[in-house]
């Protein structure tokens, strides 16, 4: 294949020094990942001031459609990037121009199959989110889902152009097309939500996401227009389905845990309305509508996550193809050190979410528009019960994003699988039965601890074998996890190595 001179932007992943390099993409990219936080949460912060706490269960009923949407995203973002990253490591710039072809075929078709699944199958959708046929919250995610199904193509196009930016190494690019989205968010809230001088409640907030959304599109577009990437866009004629297929293989681990959080937010939805429907302290504060609310304060709880999930996708950014490019071009030295910074870095935050998380919980709760004391108390105490191991969260999460970037897709489904198929989804079918509505928010941190385990386990391994790469010992293994496992050897004693795959 012919190879081509590589971006300063992609050659510093290999030679610059490695904390400095880490800290000046992970600014841009947490930022970036804060913003696209704020994309998702301003929303709840604009309805639940002006639209009331109870319309907060909106957005609990719309979190496993985000999951599926997040889901397919992270094929293209994890696994178009991951292969990006390792054909620009080895020189590659035939294989990356069609790479980024397909990563934007495909973000195109998988956005325009979702438009009209959600259009079509809208009633049918968020029945089955938990969300009772006539009920307020019904009504509102109704509205909702149908103005957001139109924002679904800026919105694949953009997450999938700027996975290629950062695979470039311009995290800061891709940073600024999220920040100029979110302000567009923001002031529109204030303009359709907030009633200067429209007012339209649920309806308004998500016109204001398809909006920003747009305009996100719009600016990642123009860093291709205008030149600024030396990637080609090659039209239909170099469309691969096998690529695409190949994209989707490296992206799959992710991926899984986005399913799995589909159906573990599906049980959860339906568990909070049953269970909390039963529950006397939240029906005497909402009037006999406990279960609306169940779902209201667990909305708020599950905002935290994905807190932790923002900030570890942003130092995730920053590492991923720094660590794709290196194991790339077998650099498994800078490949370990890279890792492990990272994991440094994501655990210094982790820790600051979770003293907010155990110490202080009511100001989260106050930031959406919850203000009554008693409802307070019962989700500061919902938030300990269900988050005492939200410390790990980011810790897991770079694990799997790591086995991704390495072309170990096998690996990073199974941590995948430990944390949200294993142990979580049998717990919450398991506790609610012996402890009600507590039952809910004991199956994460019993799940948590459990996968933590595994996944410890599974990365001490991995750096044992990096370790061993570093040494000069590259041995092919035929079978990566039953090694990680069980630790198999060859006869001489070494453990059995296996290349990247790109």
């Amino acid at each position: 294949m012919a190879k081509a001179k590589i971006t300063d932007g992609a050659a510093r992943m290999g030679s610059q020094a490695l904390l400095p390099l880490l800290l000046s993409m992970a600014g841009p990219g947490i930022l970036s990942s804060l913003t696209a936080f704020l994309y998702m949460n301003i929303n709840r912060k604009f309805v639940g001031d002006f639209v009331g706490p109870s319309a907060l269960g909106v957005f609990g009923v719309m979190n496993p459609i985000t999951n599926i949407v997040t889901a397919l995203s992270l094929f293209i973002t994890v696994g178009g990037a991951s292969m990006l990253s390792l054909s620009l490591g080895r020189g590659d710039r035939e294989r990356a121009d069609r790479l980024f072809t397909n990563i934007v075929l495909q973000s195109v078709g998988m956005a325009g199959i979702l438009s009209a699944v959600f259009l079509l199958f809208k009633h049918q959708l968020v029945a089955a989110c938990g969300a009772a046929p006539g009920s307020e919250i019904y009504g509102y995610a109704v509205e909702y889902l149908e103005i957001t199904a139109w924002g679904q193509v800026p919105n694949l196009i953009n997450v999938g152009l700027a996975s290629v930016i950062r695979a470039q190494g311009n995290t800061r690019y891709s940073m600024m097309a999220t920040l100029i989205g979110a302000f567009v968010n923001v002031g529109l809230n204030f303009v359709v939500v907030a009633g200067m001088p429209l007012s339209l409640g649920v309806r308004g907030a998500a016109m204001a996401t398809v909006a920003s959304q747009t305009v996100g599109a719009l600016v990642s577009i123009a860093y291709f227009a205008f030149g600024k990437s030396p990637l080609r866009f090659l039209g239909l004629k170099a469309a691969s389905l096998w690529q695409m297929l190949s994209i989707a293989k490296m992206g799959i681990a992710p991926s899984i845990f986005q399913m799995l959080s589909f159906v573990y937010n599906l049980i959860i939805n339906r568990a909070l309305q049953n269970f909390g429907a039963l529950d006397a302290r939240l029906n005497a504060l909402s009037g006999g509508r406990g279960g609306d609310l169940a779902l209201s304060i667990f909305t708020v709880v599950a905002t935290l996550d994905g807190f932790v999930v923002t900030l570890g996708m942003g130092v995730n950014q920053a590492a991923s193809p720094i660590i794709s490019y290196n194991y790339g071009a077998r650099r498994f030295a800078r490949v370990r050190k890279a890792s492990l910074l990272s994991q440094g870095l994501g655990f210094i935050f982790a820790i600051g979410i979770w003293l907010l998380a155990m110490l202080a919980p009511e100001p989260i709760f106050r930031f959406f528009g919850i203000a009554d004391p008693e409802l307070l108390r019962f989700g500061a105490s919902a938030m300990r019960l269900s988050k005492p191991f939200l410390l790990f969260g980011i810790f897991q999460m770079l694990v799997s994003m790591y086995f991704s970037g390495i072309g170990k897709p096998e690996v990073a489904t199974l941590v995948s699988l430990s944390r949200s198929g294993v142990f979580l989804i049998p717990g919450l079918l398991i506790f609610p039965r012996f402890f009600g509505l507590d039952g809910v928010f004991y199956a994460n941190p019993v799940s948590d601890c459990l996968s933590l385990l595994v996944v410890g386990f599974l990365y001490y391994r991995e750096m044992r074998r990096l370790s061993s790469l570093e040494e000069g010992e590259a041995i092919h293994d035929k079978g990566l996890i039953r090694e990680l496992v069980f630790g198999k050897k060859r006869k001489n004693g070494r453990p059995q190595i296996e290349r990247g795959q790109d």
